[in-house]
């Protein structure tokens, strides 16, 4: 008994004793301190994992969104391509004018169910939708681009497309002055000639003014490179003439291009361009011609080539009221097929407050049509300075054994390959 006690007084007094007792607080501390640790590291860990796959998840949404605008502009040049063959087939006249319905119909995917559809189609619809491996939306649309005022005509090697063009840009601004009442009190005091000039200063390759005097001066504000002494590369290059403000550009955004046909489709310029040829068409007038290009029965689109084009339209327009100057017979049109345009392409992924956007761009443009008018005007310009020379035959020879019931002229082949695409932009 008296050794037990012994060894149990010594065992409950050790210095052995005290010093496991500390041990074991310092590691009840260590392991706090390492679960804190632990914890921390798992929370960072976790919080980087959750930004990661935030920021995989938006990269993978942009790009679902991107290509899906990707998509819809293969399918508009497509579209565009079609058109183009199309238009080269000896269709009559009937079909021939709903050709255009190939490039103006409205576009979108999914494709959308009309209501009046029967419970099969809608069925069938959903689908094809649902086998699909788009599982984004895309919608595009074709606008003609070529039936507006090329501004770049304004330094055009033709002397009649830089006068016609000029007198067309000064018509946009003298009827919004005459029509509009707020307008006019702030800017009819405002020289438009200079405006103009400014323009053409931009793109000419002198350095002096179209109104005389250096160009430069004009421009200094704008640093040096200015003027560029070249064609306008975007409409919103616009914004840099010195004198442009934003009423001025507002007013020729929607009228103007640097991608037109060099002459005016009667068939598909808008009401705002037909406005601008004269400032004696009238409203009423242009109104009746737009009646007329959409109704067979009012007589249907503009017919003619070349002169024969302007003919028709002008002979119109004077049967509805329209007091045209002697200048209109130098307005350029053609009643061909438009060959220039512009693709706006447009793809969403995701919904609600998680959709993203994208959207592209593109201008197509025939370079080789446009460049045989501008010789066609340049022809005639040569055969008016200098009557003695030949003038060049547009139609060749035709066979002396073609008879009636011969088969038309081949026409040029197309390219082969998509439209040519001069521009594109992404954002």
């Amino acid at each position: 008994m008296l050794i037990s006690r012994f060894f149990k007084g010594r065992f409950k007094y050790s210095r052995n004793q005290k010093i496991l007792q500390k041990r074991n607080g310092v590691a009840l501390i260590l392991a706090l301190t390492s679960l804190m640790f632990m914890v921390y590291i798992a929370t960072e860990v976790t919080k980087d994992s959750a930004i990661e796959f935030v920021v995989n998840s938006k990269e993978m949404t942009r790009l679902k969104a991107y290509y899906a605008a990707r998509n819809s502009m293969q399918i508009a040049l497509l579209r565009i391509k079609l058109f183009q063959q199309a238009s080269q087939l000896p269709l009559p006249e009937a079909y021939a004018s709903q050709l255009d319905l190939i490039w103006k119909f409205p576009f979108a995917w999914p494709l959308p169910i009309p209501g009046d559809l029967n419970s099969v189609d809608k069925e069938m619809m959903q689908n094809v939708t649902k086998e699909s491996l788009m599982d984004a939306t895309y919608t595009h649309t074709i606008e003609d681009e070529g039936s507006k005022i090329d501004l770049n005509d304004l330094a055009s090697p033709s002397k009649t497309l830089r006068e016609v063009t000029r007198k067309q840009v000064l018509n946009i601004f003298e009827q919004k002055v005459n029509s509009d009442d707020d307008f006019r009190s702030k800017y009819q005091n405002e020289n438009m000639e200079d405006l103009v000039g400014r323009i053409y200063d931009w793109m000419s390759d002198s350095t002096t003014a179209l109104q005389g005097g250096d160009k430069r001066q004009a421009f200094s504000e704008l640093g040096q490179g200015y003027p560029p002494n070249r064609g306008f590369r975007t409409v919103e290059e616009l914004r840099l003439v010195p004198g442009m403000n934003e009423d001025f550009y507002q007013l020729l955004a929607p009228r103007v291009t640097i991608y037109g046909m060099k002459a005016i489709n009667p068939n598909s310029a808008s009401k705002d361009v037909l406005m601008s040829l004269d400032p004696g068409i009238g409203e009423e007038a242009v109104t009746e011609a737009l009646a007329r290009r959409e109704d067979p029965e009012k007589g249907g689109p503009f017919k003619g080539k070349g002169d024969e084009c302007l003919k028709d339209f002008k002979s119109f327009v004077e049967t509805k009221g329209a007091r045209l100057s002697p200048e209109f017979d130098k307005i350029p049109m053609v009643c061909d097929k438009v060959f220039n345009f512009k693709i706006i392409a447009t793809g969403v992924y995701g919904g609600g407050q998680f959709a993203l956007q994208k959207n592209i761009v593109a201008y197509v443009v025939d370079i080789s049509k446009a460049a045989a008018q501008v010789k066609t005007f340049l022809d005639k310009e040569k055969l008016e300075e200098n009557p003695q020379t030949p003038a060049p035959n547009p139609n060749p020879t035709p066979n002396p054994a073609a008879g009636p019931g011969s088969s038309p002229p081949k026409q040029e082949p197309l390219p082969k390959g998509a439209p040519r695409v001069v521009y594109w932009t992404e954002y």
